[in-house]
């Protein structure tokens, strides 16, 4: 599809075990048409087999150029794996290496910075490493919060981090076709939106969406109804509503004024899986989705974003919890007859991960 093509991406990968993995997420991106430009800590380099990172569309900068040779502006700054150290060398702007000078600068630029943590528990606990997150956030950057298991923590899931750059440069990453709005989707919008309305400004009021990230959708009279891509979840308005009349193997055509929700693969998927179903709530709430003493609820690996063919941990996940399921490292899915009854069942895991 080239969804990257003509994006230009840094990549610093610093000292932790997983920098040797990395050339996976290179060869993703350059596939999609990215420019990827790599950099490794020494001891990155030591973990690392260098031959691995040699790959069309891949760039390796070993340092400061003795020629003075430019290199195209980034589109982002990814730096992954994130060590202890150097999380709060960046939080600190101190800009003692090639790569930490490029972090220094896209901050201070405001252009877009994403960082994966990888440390052991004790660091990722220490005082100034959560010191050094809240200040990493006022700054703009993108943080992935690493996955934790029982007292393990480690660097999130290449699959994650790449999903994370997708989201952040493309948005919805899945072939459409917008059809021409009719009396039928008007029809729809004026039907359900006060619903839609409603159940969006409880899921922002009880914090259990943020911003842009999540999705409302309910099953209709000739398609799907869900919310558009980009749009506020918790302040919607008519047009932010798209129907779905129909998936064509990865084709997606739709009605509306905007491209709808960019988990729409799943959602169509999880709609033909389940056909009692009636609505999906799609929520985002750190409390509910990092809480590891939610862990039964979680989908037994990590769900790629905008893409077919995720469905089965999901539903697998939803059948075992009755239409609940936490998608790992990632949000929440909550399953029923209606979208206020979606609300209420995701509602009542977030009082379970309170009273835990």
């Amino acid at each position: 599809m080239n969804s990257l093509n003509g994006k230009v991406i840094y990549l610093f990968g610093t000292g932790a075990r997983k920098v040797s993995l990395l050339p996976e997420m290179i060869g993703e991106f350059a596939l999609e048409g990215a420019e990827v430009y790599t950099m490794l800590s020494e001891m990155g380099m030591n973990l690392a087999d260098l031959s691995t990172f040699d790959m069309h569309g891949n760039t390796i900068l070993r340092g400061y150029s003795e020629k003075r040779e430019s290199i195209p502006l980034e589109d982002m700054v990814v730096v992954a794996p994130c060590t202890f150290n150097t999380l709060n060398k960046i939080v600190s702007g101190i800009a003692d290496s090639y790569p930490l000078t490029l972090v220094a600068t896209a901050i201070g630029a405001r252009r877009k910075v994403l960082i994966a943590p990888a440390m052991n528990r004790e660091l990722w606990e220490h005082p100034i490493t959560q010191e050094s997150l809240l200040r990493l956030r006022k700054c703009g950057v993108q943080l992935i919060h690493p996955e934790i298991i029982g007292e393990r923590v480690t660097m999130a899931p290449l699959g994650k981090i790449a999903d994370s750059v997708f989201h952040t440069l493309v948005g919805t990453r899945y072939d459409s076709q917008r059809l021409p709005e009719d009396g039928e989707y008007i029809a729809m919008v004026e039907r359900y939106f006060s619903e839609f309305r409603q159940v969006g400004e409880e899921l922002l009021d009880l914090e259990l969406t943020n911003g842009t990230a999540g999705c409302l959708s309910r099953r209709v009279e000739g398609g799907i109804l869900v919310t558009a891509s980009g749009s506020q979840v918790g302040n919607l308005s008519e047009d932010d509503l798209s129907l779905i009349k129909c998936g064509e193997g990865d084709l997606i055509k739709w009605k509306g004024a905007n491209k709808p929700s960019s988990e729409s693969p799943l959602l169509l998927e999880l709609y033909r899986d389940l056909p009692e179903s009636g609505a999906i709530v799609h929520g985002h709430c750190p409390r509910i989705t990092y809480d590891s003493k939610m862990g039964k609820y979680q989908t037994d690996r990590y769900v790629r974003y905008g893409v077919f063919g995720e469905v089965a941990s999901v539903t697998d996940a939803l059948k075992r919890n009755d239409g609940f399921a936490i998608l790992k490292l990632h949000g929440e899915i909550s399953v029923d007859n209606s979208l206020t009854r979606s609300l209420e069942k995701l509602k009542s895991k977030l009082e379970e991960a309170h009273e835990r």
